[in-house]
Formats: C-alpha cells, sequence, structure tokens
C-alpha cells in the first residue's frame, strides 16, 4: 500500500499538470481531444528507432495513419479556430511535446 502511494506521488511530481490535463480533456471539443491524441501519437512514433526494416516500415505506417505530416498545420488551425478558449490554447501548449496523454 505504502508502495503504491509512493508511486502515484512520483507520478504527480513527473507531471504537475497531469490531473488539469485530464479535466481540460474531457471539457474540450471532441476535435480537439481527437487532435492531442493524435499528435501524442506522433510524438511517440517519432521517437522510436527503425532498427530494421520491417520496424522502420512499421513507424512510417503509423506516422501515415496518424497524419503526422499534417499535425503543425491541424495545430496553427486549431490555435486560430480557438483562439479565444484559454482552455483550449493551454492544452494544445502543455501536451506539445507530450508522447502519452493520460
Amino acid at each position: 500500500m505504502i508502495l503504491l502511494a509512493m508511486a502515484a506521488a512520483a507520478m504527480t511530481m513527473a507531471n504537475p499538470n497531469e490531473g488539469r490535463v485530464r479535466r481540460e480533456m474531457r471539457a474540450a471539443p471532441r476535435v480537439v481531444r481527437e487532435f492531442v491524441v493524435r499528435r501524442a501519437g506522433c510524438n511517440h512514433w517519432g521517437g522510436e528507432e527503425g532498427y530494421d526494416a520491417e520496424r522502420t516500415a512499421q513507424i512510417a505506417e503509423a506516422a501515415r495513419k496518424l497524419r503526422c505530416r499534417w499535425i503543425d498545420l491541424d495545430e496553427r488551425r486549431l490555435k486560430r479556430r480557438y483562439a479565444k478558449s484559454r482552455s483550449v490554447i493551454w492544452l494544445l501548449k502543455t501536451t506539445r511535446d507530450w508522447d502519452t496523454i493520460p
């Protein structure tokens, strides 16, 4: 039980914004939620190593399915569309480099 509490505390300390991100994700428009999850996938796959041809193909296919090539353009569009929504702008900014979403 103590180990569980310590692990939970360590996770909270690792990313103090995690709780707010969860709340903002629940409140965000569907298109924003989907984008944040998609961008996290792009960040994840972008950090993977293609150590052989099969793995390189797997990474490329995941990036294609997630439309990672267009992620920056899509983010700019969302920022323009939701420019007056402080919570959406905060969510997009905070999760920009995340490779998983809580």
